[in-house]
């Protein structure tokens, strides 16, 4: 189906229409015309259904000047090549890792724990791979990523002896399904959430208010998955809460080391400022207060096909203070974060050959 715009708009949010419908419908083409875009997708859908989406998309726009932090060339004379990547895949986006890929794993994590460990003296958490969905409907995950979340299933309550699931045979999915609901836990999409929903035992535990966690991250994109867009990937993430002073201190702190790191490890990239790509209610008005506010920073690396997103530093106001109760008597206004897809970085430095 294809559907044209009359309005032009600027390149950066048609990049962003483009990657959510990719998302949505498995490919999309966006051209600029005289006037405005025509957008094409593979899809049944009528003009008018298309036409909403776009529309949605687009509601509240505004062109927002990129704030440039770092934009470094890399070491000189690396060139970017493919990676010698022995992952195996078994399913979209999930990889048996091979030897080598877990050696290059093990040595970017190196790299990010001494490079970080050397500037933020915190106490290292290690995150699980389940959450409660709760505290995905308490921290807005299902509202702003709606399809994004691996939901986890187990056998009815009503059901309990198991012995007709055990003699399935394959192809019976249908029968599969009818035993099973959803539990109340989820598969984990963000790994900061856990720091957060035990913000106050850890606080009190540690006499601090900020950590490193490494965990791993699962996020189902459809249509979407490649070797960099993983549906379960590792996340290494630095997080702070505090008074607003002390967020900003964190967030400021987080960007500077995030400056010293990737100029250290001899990747060309730029640190810029950036928006999620947000898929549900009000995406464009969120993507612009992001902008606005300078309040996400990306760290990208060019690569073969174009930028790849390795790392971000993110400052969430008061967003998560409410919702999961951090005030402390006014000791936690304000949170943020800073993560590195380890999956991501690996994948670059191997393609840089600038693995130790």
């Amino acid at each position: 189906m294809r559907f044209h715009h009359d309005r032009a708009t600027d390149e950066s949010a048609l990049q962003e229409l483009r990657k959510a419908l990719v998302f949505f419908y498995g490919d999309a083409t966006v051209e600029e015309t005289d006037p405005g875009f025509t957008v094409t997708v593979p899809a049944e859908l009528s003009e008018r259904e298309l036409g909403d989406v776009v529309r949605h998309f687009l509601r509240g726009q505004r062109v927002v000047p990129v704030k440039v932090v770092s934009d470094r060339p890399g070491r000189a004379g690396s060139q970017c090549g493919l990676p010698d990547d022995d992952r195996m895949s078994v399913g979209p986006g999930t990889y048996l890792q091979g030897p080598k890929w877990s050696d290059a794993m093990d040595a970017t994590r190196r790299l990010v724990r001494e490079s970080l460990a050397a500037r933020f003296d915190v106490p290292q958490l290690k995150g699980s791979a389940l959450i409660s969905r709760d505290v995905l409907v308490k921290a807005g995950y299902f509202r702003k990523f709606p399809n994004l979340v691996n939901t986890v299933s187990r056998i009815r309550p009503d059901y309990w002896d198991g012995v007709s699931v055990s003699r399935l045979r394959p192809g019976q999915d249908a029968a599969l399904s009818s035993f099973y609901v959803p539990s109340d836990m989820v598969l984990n999409p963000v790994t900061c959430y856990h720091v957060y929903a035990q913000a106050q035992a850890l606080m009190e535990r540690h006499a601090t208010g900020m950590f490193g966690i490494e965990g791993p991250v699962f996020r189902h994109e459809s249509h979407n998955h490649t070797a960099t867009r993983l549906a379960e990937f590792t996340m290494y993430e630095l997080v702070g809460m505090g008074t607003q002073e002390e967020v900003r201190t964190y967030f400021e702190s987080l960007l500077d080391a995030y400056t010293v790191l990737f100029a250290e490890l001899g990747l060309p990239h730029r640190i810029v400022s950036a928006s999620d790509a947000f898929f549900g209610d009000d995406p464009t008005l969120t993507r612009n207060a992001q902008l606005m506010s300078g309040s996400k920073f990306e760290v990208r690396i060019p690569m073969r096909d174009g930028e790849l997103s390795v790392a971000s530093v993110n400052s969430h106001g008061a967003a998560f203070v409410d919702t999961f109760g951090l005030s402390r008597g006014g000791r936690v206004a304000e949170t943020c974060c800073a993560g590195i897809g380890l999956d991501r970085l690996t994948y670059a430095l191997k393609a840089y050959d600038l693995l130790p």
